[in-house]
């Protein structure tokens, strides 16, 4: 997600330096997490996870904590006392430690549930869960879309929930899984108080920053167990590698940090090396990490990466090309911006994916259509639908504005920026609209009911996709994040509703709330989809409730709140 959101002010730094229950979530007290407590000292305080879940395979993952080599053991069986096995084995692993391990394990039956378990030593880790994927006839599956979960900016109750509600068939978690800043870097102010200081407490740059990253999560016990509840299928977005990153940088990097694809290379590493994801072939770059996933003939998950291997720079509003106090109803003005619209960000070479993962996208749309599956799902970073900015100087009270005025020349910038309704947010696909609406030609010509799944706002959204010509080609539904604030959360002003602004400013964006912390639980059938919105309490605070805030149903015709 964008630092700046490309609004020529830097909002995060300025905001943040019953239900129906589909899926058995609606209101959750406080509960404890299952916990290892072999966790707390012995070979697997980094937890196990499982991942990637095709129909005969997965991904089994652990960390060997302490040094001293050795073999790692492993078993998985339908049993949950592990009475018959379906797979086991050993791992030899080196002398220095955190060591993580992983397999990918074969032989498996569809649509399965298994128990796994590593073994060290003579201890037993924990018992992990997954799920390997179904084929044929299939009626339902339910998953959970997570994302941007901050490790300093407070706790994770969204997977404390996740782990102690009813387990889903897979959690799609959408990227953000850590965040590359030092302490007092981006949402860093309350790591102290929380004992949540980063680790490395500088920015991570190298391989060993970013794997001793990853080891702190992977410490914490409310990851551990949603990773044990259910398989991840997993991608990154920015903040894996730095801020607001793209094909050849980043804007969380610069020279004197050294160079660009050393950095890439080594945060990529640890990536696949600290979760249960299956790497790309060995004649691929390491950034080709987009993949298909099929739940029978129900749905094909396709996992796009729109961060590394082909996007084009950001646009950002550094160069808008009007002062933020132009008169919005000259007609010189508005040619300027029609001008920078169309011609600078709406450059036709300007990319989100490259030819091959173009390519493979139209493939996997035609061939899941032609298969029968009635819903094609896409795993998606960044915002799909237009959003635009409402005119903050007309709608908002004038001791609020008065009070930035005085405090942020940069936020009272973008205020008035508002009343132009630019675009909310030029690192999200509204930076790209030609390649939007090439993404959405794929759609049309395969006839596909997509349902795209998005992370990186830390706000929930819902929303109906057309194209520029207004043609309806799917909808959207966005997770709020983990752990990482929401948009506006700083702001202290009691009845202003910055989400419900920019929902009547946006006529399909059905809900844009920036107040909440949480995650998606899905269910998907053939008829429909029916979505629980799940809002956590604080983050500040280790005790934790739950609620269903909003629930939405997507059918191929439409998507409506419910």
């Amino acid at each position: 997600m964008s630092e700046g959101e490309q609004t020529g002010w830097t909002r995060r730094a300025a905001l943040g330096a019953g239900g129906l229950g589909l899926l058995g979530t609606a209101a959750c007290a406080a509960k404890p997490t299952p916990r290892d407590e072999q966790a707390k000292d012995g070979p697997f305080q980094h937890g196990i996870a499982s991942g990637d879940p095709l129909q005969t395979r997965v991904i089994l993952w652990t960390c060997i904590s302490g040094p001293g080599g050795g073999y790692v053991g492993w078993e998985i069986s339908k049993d949950r006392n592990f009475g018959e096995l379906a797979g086991s084995g050993q791992q030899l692993v080196g002398q220095n430690g955190p060591t993580p391990v992983k397999m990918d394990v074969g032989g498996l039956l569809p649509g399965t549930e298994y128990f796994y378990r590593f073994t060290r030593n003579d201890v037993v880790s924990a018992t992990g869960r997954t799920k390997t994927l179904p084929q044929g006839r299939v009626d339902e599956i339910a998953l959970a879309v997570v994302s941007c979960s901050n490790y300093p900016a407070g706790y994770f109750h969204s997977y404390a929930h996740l782990a102690t509600s009813e387990p889903v068939d897979a959690v799609l978690a959408l990227g953000d899984y850590i965040y590359e800043y030092g302490l007092g870097g981006y949402a860093t102010e309350d790591a102290e108080v929380l004992g949540r200081v980063p680790e490395p407490v500088h920015e991570c740059l190298s391989y060993a920053d970013y794997a001793m990253r990853y080891a702190q999560y992977h410490r914490d016990p409310d990851l551990q167990a949603a990773h044990a509840i259910a398989p991840w299928i997993l991608t990154w977005d920015d903040h894996e590698t730095a801020n607001d990153s793209w094909k050849d940088g980043a804007q969380n990097h610069s020279a004197d940090e050294g160079d660009w694809a050393t950095r890439e290379a080594a945060s990529l590493k640890a990536f696949y090396d600290w979760t249960p994801t299956r790497e790309p072939a060995s004649d691929q770059p390491r950034s080709a990490f987009w993949r298909r996933f099929d739940f029978g003939d129900l749905a094909s998950l396709t996992m796009i990466e729109t961060r590394l291997s082909g996007r084009s720079k950001q646009i950002t509003f550094d160069e808008f090309p009007v002062p933020v106090d132009a008169d919005p109803d000259d007609p010189e003005v508005q040619a300027k911006i029609a001008h920078f619209e169309k011609e600078v960000i709406g450059r036709v070479d300007r990319r989100m994916l490259g030819d091959a993962q173009a390519a493979f996208v139209a493939e996997t749309l035609q061939s899941s259509v032609a298969s029968g599956q009635a819903w094609q799902i896409i795993g998606n970073q960044t915002l799909f639908t237009e959003t635009r900015s409402p005119d903050f100087m007309a709608s908002l009270p004038g001791w609020l504005k008065w009070m930035v005025k005085r405090s942020s020349d940069l936020f009272y910038g973008y205020f008035q920026r508002s009343r132009f309704h630019p675009l909310l947010n030029l690192d999200s696909w509204d930076g790209y609209p030609a390649a939007r609406e090439r993404f959405y030609d794929r759609v049309k010509a395969s006839g596909a009911n997509m349902l795209v799944v998005t992370g990186d706002t830390h706000d929930f959204t819902a929303a109906r996709l057309r194209d520029a010509a207004g043609t309806k080609v799917g909808a959207e539904l966005g997770t709020s994040g983990v752990s990482s604030p929401g948009n506006y959360s700083s702001i202290k002003a009691p009845g202003v509703n910055f989400g419900k602004l920019t929902e009547a400013q946006n006529p399909d964006l059905l809900l844009h709330d920036t107040s909440y912390t949480g995650y998606i639980r899905m269910k998907v059938t053939r008829e429909n989809v029916l979505a629980d919105y799940i809002a956590t309490s604080s983050v500040k605070v280790p005790k934790w409730t739950a609620e269903t805030e909003y629930q939405f149903k997507v059918t191929k015709a439409d998507i409506e709140r419910l």
